[in-house]
């Protein structure tokens, strides 16, 4: 049985739980639940199958919950080569890892690169960013129905994809900014993420961190150069622009060139409530909106170190 703190919540709307950020592999579970109805999104297949069946099973979940995957890009720590890979054992055996009723959505440009990937050809559903706004589709129609808007990033060389999900199945919408792997933060991003309930981005790494490490400088261009990753200080002048309702949830931080006190320093005195994630620990659930009271209480707050958030962190 899942741990009184890690089951799926039971009350309606939108809920997003981290499983894991950073080099070593990126999954995170979006919940929609609506009238005892529940259905699950994952952003990212960057663990293992079996990790990431471990981690959905300690909250009451599983791979049948899965309707959707939304892909951010297809580096080896946002998708996992194994999922593709037929399944070697129980009632799937000789199936791929990823169920054949899931949509694993992916930008077109990334479209090519899944499936040489290892991801069935029948199970990408791609979309495109482009300014008539085509990019947008919908999930859970059922539910009351999610919009998600993609948005294009300058991550190397084929981009990585921004995603601001609006749920109305809990009443009031419940809207949700998820960014990683930007690699500098632009006009139409601040645009795109403005009046979110909660946004996710990636805080990578501590400028004065990096500068003084060992690492070879054609490396240190690449992640500091407007194509790899954001420094604290970027990802905290990104969120006081975007000006997040709840919380800023900060994704993907490096292990050796980072902490996550200098993570959440940079965002000292922020009108919202912060949390940091971890490569080795799951966050808490965090429901994605909320009522005025919560509100009030969320924002003056500042979360560090929740069940071991801090052990272990890892990234690039």
């Amino acid at each position: 049985m899942p741990r009184t703190d890690d089951a799926a919540p039971q009350t309606d709307g939108l809920h997003l739980r981290v499983l894991a950020s950073g080099s070593a592999g990126n999954c995170s579970v979006l919940l929609f639940r609506r009238g005892g109805v529940r259905r699950v999104c994952l952003i990212d297949l960057g663990l293992s199958p079996r990790r990431t069946v471990r981690l959905l099973a300690e909250c009451g979940l599983g791979l049948h919950d899965v309707d959707d995957v939304l892909i951010t890009h297809l580096d080896s720590d946002h998708y996992y080569e194994s999922w593709g890979r037929p399944a070697r054992a129980g009632a799937a055996r000789g199936e791929p890892m990823i169920p054949r009723h899931v949509r694993v959505r992916v930008h077109e440009r990334h479209a090519g690169a899944a499936v040489r990937a290892g991801v069935p050809a029948h199970l990408v559903v791609p979309f495109d960013c482009g300014p008539s706004g085509g990019g947008v589709f919908e999930m859970q129609h059922d539910l009351g129905g999610a919009v998600v808007w993609p948005a294009l990033t300058a991550h190397d060389t084929l981009g990585s994809v921004a995603y601001r999900v609006e749920y109305h199945g809990g009443g009031d919408a419940a809207t949700l900014g998820f960014a990683t792997d930007l690699g500098r933060v632009t006009d139409s991003l601040l645009s795109h993420f403005r009046g979110v309930d909660t946004l996710a981005i990636e805080s990578n790494y501590c400028r004065q961190m990096q500068l003084a490490s060992d690492r070879p400088e054609v490396l240190k261009r690449r992640i500091m150069g407007g194509a790899g990753h954001l420094s604290n200080d970027e990802a905290a002048a990104a969120v006081r622009k975007v000006s997040p309702r709840t919380r800023a949830v900060l994704l993907h931080l490096s292990r050796q060139c980072n902490t996550p006190e200098a993570a959440h320093r940079a965002h000292a005195d922020g009108p919202y409530e912060v949390v940091v994630t971890s490569q080795h620990a799951p966050t808490p659930w965090m429901r994605i909106g909320a009522s005025s009271a919560e509100h009030s209480r969320l924002r003056p707050s500042v979360r560090v170190g929740l069940r071991g958030l801090f052990d272990g962190v890892g990234a690039a």
